[in-house]
């Protein structure tokens, strides 16, 4: 069991050493395609939009998914949960306070099979929705390409809504910062 767990923090350090890497700053040729994003939480930059038309705010409905999908990331830890409980000898407190410890587990491979699914699944889902992939799907899409179906399939109107939600409480702020720069103290 001992061997498991050290595997396990080792694959948790390395996921860990991979969100690093992602967060690395853009090269040169991403900053420069990149003027004008604004920063708007946690290193998550939502990109210039200037409408055409009657387009809709597509790198604002990506950024709005992404952060939505990465928020939900913790649901990983109720299998994470169950699988340690069924992996490892389980302990209870009586009334008394004394402690006992169960001889040995309720299903050490369940348990493993569940954790190891849960580790994968963590990994797959963190990977997908990192800050650089989203970068250079944004940066395709600016591009001409369009954006992958993985992602347009999950796009939805509430996507779009909130983008056009963040990006009018952006340019009130910037207003606001203007109209405070303008005033002369007295």
């Amino acid at each position: 069991m001992g061997k498991f767990l050290g595997l396990l923090l080792g694959l948790l350090l390395w996921e860990s050493s991979l969100f690093a890497q992602s967060a690395q700053p853009a090269t040169s040729s991403a900053a420069v395609s990149e003027a004008g994003a604004v920063l708007i939480a946690n290193g998550w930059y939502l990109p210039r939009f200037e409408p055409k038309g009657t387009e809709r705010d597509t790198t604002g409905a990506l950024l709005v998914l992404f952060r939505q999908r990465r928020a939900v990331g913790w649901f990983y830890t109720i299998p994470f949960i169950v699988g340690m409980s069924l992996a490892l000898p389980v302990s209870s407190t009586d009334s008394y306070g004394q402690t006992t410890v169960a001889e040995k587990a309720i299903s050490p491979p369940l348990g493993t099979a569940i954790l190891g699914g849960t580790v994968v699944g963590f990994i797959m889902h963190a990977t997908m929705l990192n800050k650089a992939h989203l970068r250079a799907v944004d940066l395709a899409y600016a591009a001409g390409t369009p954006v992958p179906a993985k992602y347009r399939r999950r796009l939805n109107a509430a996507h779009f809504t909130e983008a056009a939600y963040i990006r009018e409480a952006l340019r009130q702020q910037m207003e606001w910062e203007q109209l405070q720069t303008q005033r002369t103290p007295r």
